[in-house]
């Protein structure tokens, strides 16, 4: 196992026969969002803007009476 010094081969039995490979590290890469922390925001604040129109609309036109 790890630490372990292998002189002879356990398939065909030979002496001194094994050299120990590096390993290569495998590292993925994360694909980053097509959109930055700006535009979402700019996004959200026009999406909010459009519901708060909306909701001044609603209330101008209505209707209290007067008591």
């Amino acid at each position: 196992m790890i630490g372990d010094d292998l002189k002879e081969c356990p398939h065909c039995g030979s002496e001194n026969s094994l050299v120990r490979l590096l390993n290569k590290p495998y590292v993925t890469k994360t694909k980053e969002a097509s959109s930055t922390t700006g535009d979402i925001t700019k996004k959200f604040i026009e999406e909010n803007r459009e519901i708060l129109e909306q909701q001044k609309k609603e209330i101008r036109e209505k209707v209290y009476d007067k008591s």
